[in-house]
């Protein structure tokens, strides 16, 4: 639930134009209330953002921010059609795949834990999900790297 309540963030944060704040924006594009629009971004509420709000916000945007997530969490990559850096858009695509793989490890752990033991089957499952996690940060490291000019 939180990394679908961190993309909502993300997505209506993109969504701010001059002279409007995101929420305001997304008020105006999806017709939902501030109110609304505050309980799909908090994690005090069980409300998730609409499937139809997420496409008109992406299209609206350009960003793909909860389709990356998605595809993210079953271990899939969303790319663009064309070539070409995307800057910014591609350290929040890092980013937001890094948090997804880290959300995936500590539920997986988490469960693991619940009865206090780990067995030797949940102890390979938790290290393969943790190198995938060491390579979803290589990559947020590697996007760093290249913006920094390292």
């Amino acid at each position: 639930m939180t990394l679908l309540k961190t993309g909502a963030r993300a997505l209506v944060n993109a969504c701010a134009a001059p002279g409007q704040t995101g929420p305001q924006r997304v008020e105006s594009m999806a017709t939902y209330s501030q109110g609304e629009i505050s309980k799909w971004c908090s994690e005090n509420y069980p409300s998730l953002m609409p499937l139809h709000v997420i496409g008109i916000l992406e299209a609206a945007t350009g960003k793909p921010i909860m389709t990356r997530l998605l595809a993210s969490l079953t271990g899939h990559q969303l790319v663009p059609i064309a070539d070409g850096d995307r800057g910014p858009l591609d350290l929040m695509t890092e980013i937001v795949r890094s948090t997804g793989s880290h959300a995936r490890f500590t539920a997986q752990a988490a469960e693991a834990l619940e009865d206090q033991k780990v067995t030797p089957g949940e102890a390979k499952a938790l290290l393969a999900a943790l190198l995938k996690h060491q390579e979803e940060m290589g990559r947020l490291a590697n996007r760093l790297a290249a913006l920094a000019g390292a």
